[in-house]
């Protein structure tokens, strides 16, 4: 296998898509949420807002906790009891961790019921399964994706293709897997640590995760306005988002930053403090659902507030980005999206599609 390190690569575009939607009838962000499901932060930007609603904290810290399962072995996941309870009721997220997707193994089980296997060639030709060739490789051919839908009706012991799927994981895909998991079930009495349980009644070595959580405050602050949709104010608005952003992370040692003197294009108001906040760990696609539905509440009630933003960054090392979309690092890890809420019911949504793309290699 070729080092990347020795492969000459052609730098991607920021490739990203900006839409301007109506906040009322959000039937195209619903789509967005859903399709992306594996989501490791959440952000928001709130100007000139002194008090943080506490409906918004309440949504991030109930039913958020995750579980780390050590060393599972994949073909447990091709398990009847598992399939019917977890993967065909509510919705099930499963993540490898601590891996690099261009370079190790990796899986995932998808809220739409998807196992998907990221191999390296001789661990994806060892298996036996069909797959495609990785849209990431050239000639080097390195990564192969292998997608099993276990919600498929045929998909049941005793027929073909699940037995041969299930020889194949059991006896040739030996390598065991650290993971994240979380489920939201499919009624309120049905409790989201039950899959935990079941992992642990397998004598699997299951650990809580908790999500973490930092806020910041700045004070007396120059920002832009969002006053039309010119593909200037998009540019300007969203450079300047990101400068505060990366600034107003806790992680960010020192006060003397780029965003104390970056200056934002016309036009601009001058406020008294703005409010950042992160939430970062495992969320599931509804519960980003949930928060957004809570901000556009708290939105829609407020009169004088310039704009909200909202900021949702998935993981870099996840197989996939959006929907069923092979994702890569090697280039850019970046699979994200962010939702302004603008006056008067609008809303402006951008994602970052640049890891989607086919890096180029020269050799």
């Amino acid at each position: 296998m070729l080092c990347p390190e020795t492969w000459n690569l052609e730098p991607l575009p920021n490739y990203t898509t900006t839409l301007h939607l109506d906040m009322i009838k959000n039937g195209n962000i619903i789509t967005l949420m859903k399709n992306h499901y594996f989501n490791h932060s959440i952000s928001m930007v709130l100007p000139d807002t002194v008090t943080v609603p506490q409906n918004l904290h309440n949504c991030l810290s109930e039913d958020t906790d995750y579980y780390r399962v050590n060393k599972l072995c994949v073909s447990d996941l091709l398990n009847t009891e598992f399939i019917e309870a977890f993967v065909k009721k509510g919705e099930i997220n499963l993540l490898t961790l601590e891996k690099k997707i261009d370079l190790e193994n990796s899986i995932c089980i998808t809220p739409t019921g998807y196992l998907i296997l990221s191999l390296l060639t001789d661990d994806y030709q060892a298996l036996g399964l069909e797959g495609k060739l990785s849209a990431f490789t050239h000639k080097s051919q390195t990564r192969y994706i292998v997608r099993i839908d276990l919600t498929n009706d045929s998909f049941i012991p005793g027929k073909k293709n699940y037995d041969r799927v299930r020889i194949a994981l059991e006896e040739r895909l030996t390598q065991k897997f650290d993971v994240i998991v979380s489920w939201d079930p499919p009624e309120i009495s049905l409790c989201p640590s039950s899959v935990a349980a079941w992992f642990h009644a397998r004598n699997y070595s299951v650990s809580l995760c908790c999500q973490k959580f930092s806020q910041k405050t700045k004070y007396s602050l120059t920002i832009p306005t969002y006053e039309n949709t010119y593909n200037n104010t998009d540019i300007d608005f969203f450079e300047w988002l990101g400068v505060f952003s990366i600034d107003g992370d806790l992680s960010t040692k020192g006060e003397d930053n780029y965003a104390s003197t970056y200056q934002c294009s016309s036009p601009f108001i001058h406020v008294r403090q703005v409010q950042y906040l992160q939430w970062t760990g495992f969320f599931t696609r509804q519960k980003i659902q949930e928060v957004y539905n809570t901000l556009k509440q708290y939105v829609l009630s407020q009169d004088a507030l310039p704009w909200i933003s909202l900021d949702i960054q998935g993981f870099a090392d996840s197989p996939i980005s959006f929907d069923l979309k092979e994702h890569t690092f090697l280039t850019d890890g970046d699979n994200s999206y962010t939702v302004v809420f603008r006056p008067k019911s609008k809303v402006v949504i951008r994602r970052n599609l640049s890891s989607n793309n086919k890096i180029k290699i020269h050799r």
